[in-house]
């Protein structure tokens, strides 16, 4: 590691992001060298800051002599392209170096997700289905084979969907974690075994895949839920699933054997109409006492979320823009409420016609007793959408291109959840008027 790298990444640690951002950008002012400016555009794009990788990645290039320096560095900016939302542009780079090596599996993995990203999926599905016959180092092979896994969704052929995507999404979420100190269930069912669930996902999913308890029990097992947010082992809890808190060291019977909770469907065996359409969670009913006060407003009342704060890094893939959201829902005769936490503010122009409920402390159990006060949720990709949701309450959805597999189908639903769903799915990256159209035109129809 660098000198610079190393100093960099030091104050990243130290939560120190904006200082370490101005570190980088200082010496990349004063950068004259391909290698400086490569080594800038590097460290950039560990950072997860993309945009600026892209600026010094593109002046690396332009200073590249060997013809290796140039198609390592383009290689490099195809994958920050993409991972900015820019696979247009990453088309046309790959475009120019694919002749040189057009069997480098790397840049050809690439080569599908940008066509995805542009919505050819049947085009990015044909060139994956052409790259897994070649013989793959595992992780290419891995990542092929989950990024097909929308093709077998989009069939609703959920068993092989959840098979592919697994490939790679089980792997990454235990690449830094230790997995639980049991046996692996494989999905035999062995009356009156625990089954431990381990939730190494977020919030979202564990919204999204906590239904599945009732089927292990109805297969004569006990299942436990594992988590590690309070809250949201509190609202489970209370909706009569076994939630154990990871923090509180819980024990379990030693013969125990555990799954990851996004693998639940798949080790049940579960097609698309074995999913439920009915709701099953409520909120707590202190916090519903907290909240009953919005029942008050006789208006129409619609909760809205459009910025994700995670540190999901592709979440700026999900975020739609306020205002045009503003200027699609903007009317008299509705209350509106904003559901983002505190990192993500109303803009002072709006502050007085939007409520918000904006705390450090908002519990996620806050959350879901706001959602609960109002007539229509209107959200991102985010786990506010699964919140709305998992209540059987009305709740708009804007779908990016790069969609989560819970929103796939042959239909253009989500059998996930029941028709209280509505899906506006994103024709071109980067921008949301087509869905913020059809949002319009649903409201007006409904009248309100």
């Amino acid at each position: 590691m660098n000198p610079l790298e190393l100093v960099v990444k030091t104050l990243h640690s130290f939560e120190e992001k904006e200082l370490s951002k101005q570190v980088l950008q200082a010496f990349g002012k004063r950068a004259e060298t391909f290698k400086q400016y490569d080594d800038v555009a590097k460290i950039f794009f560990e950072l997860k800051d993309f945009t600026n990788a892209i600026t010094y990645g593109e002046q690396a290039l332009k200073l590249a002599n060997s013809p290796q320096e140039k198609y390592i560095t383009s290689k490099n900016l195809i994958n920050a392209y993409n991972q900015n939302n820019y696979p247009e542009k990453a088309i046309t780079q790959i475009s120019k170096i694919k002749s040189q090596n057009p069997q480098d599996a790397e840049l050809l993995l690439e080569e599908t997700f940008s066509y995805s990203a542009i919505n050819q999926k049947d085009k990015a599905e044909k060139l994956l289905f052409d790259l897994i016959k070649y013989k793959l180092p595992e992780e290419i092979e891995r990542k092929a084979y989950h990024n097909l896994s929308g093709h077998y969704f989009r069939k609703d052929d959920l068993k092989t969907g959840l098979k592919h995507f697994l490939k790679a999404g089980e792997v990454e979420a235990y690449k830094n974690r230790q997995v639980p100190p049991f046996p692996k269930w494989d999905g035999k069912v062995t009356p009156g075994k625990t089954i431990v669930i381990d939730s190494q996902c977020g919030a979202g999913d564990e919204i999204i895949h906590v239904r599945f308890m009732k089927h292990i029990k109805e297969l004569g097992m006990n299942p436990i839920w594992t988590t590690t947010r309070k809250h949201i082992q509190d609202i489970f809890n209370y909706n009569g699933f076994q939630t154990e808190l990871v923090w509180d060291n819980p024990k379990f019977p030693e013969d125990s054997e555990w799954v990851y909770a996004l693998a639940l469907p798949y080790y049940l065996n579960l097609s698309v109409n074995d999913l439920g359409k009915e709701p099953y969670l409520k909120p707590l009913p202190e916090k519903e006492k907290k909240y009953s006060y919005l029942k008050k407003d006789d208006k129409y009342k619609i909760g809205i979320f459009w910025n994700s704060g995670s540190g999901f890094e592709q979440a700026h893939f999900r975020c739609v823009d306020f205002f045009d959201l503003w200027n699609a829902i903007s009317n008299p005769k509705h209350s509106l409420y904003s559901l983002q936490m505190s990192d993500t503010s109303v803009p002072d122009s709006c502050k007085k016609h939007i409520k918000e409920f904006h705390s450090k402390d908002r519990e996620f159990a806050d959350t879901f007793s706001i959602v609960n006060q109002m007539d229509l949720v209107i959200t991102s990709c985010t786990s506010v959408a699964h919140v709305a949701a998992s209540m059987g309450k009305e709740v708009c959805v804007f779908v990016p291109i790069m969609e989560y597999y819970v929103w796939t189908s042959s239909n253009g639903k989500s059998w996930w959840y029941g028709d209280n769903v509505h899906l506006f799915k994103q024709k071109k990256p980067r921008t949301w008027n087509e869905p913020l159209i059809e949002l319009k035109e649903f409201l007006n129809d409904r009248g309100v």
